[in-house]
């Protein structure tokens, strides 16, 4: 992990640095994830049901590759859980 944003406290910590900075965007129920290689998960509360939701993103040099990211990914984040 690189970063993480909390938008409900106003902070962007570098998890390297342990550097602390504000992201000065309005404040939102949103944790933002920034992993390696342009990777990233987002997670949220649902707004209308008793669900956490999470966003996933990934880059790769060809729409496979970017595929099998996502795939990595997605089982990683499933794992945590």
């Amino acid at each position: 992990m690189i970063n993480v944003k909390d938008y409900l406290i106003d902070q962007i910590e570098d998890l390297h640095t342990g550097k602390k900075e504000k992201t000065n965007l309005p404040k939102s129920n949103v944790l933002y994830y920034e992993l390696e290689d342009d990777a990233w998960c987002c997670v949220r509360p649902s707004g209308t049901e008793p669900k956490i939701k999470f966003y996933l993103g990934t880059k790769g040099s060809s729409n496979q590759e970017a595929i099998n990211n996502i795939n990595e990914l997605e089982k990683a984040v499933r794992e945590l859980l």
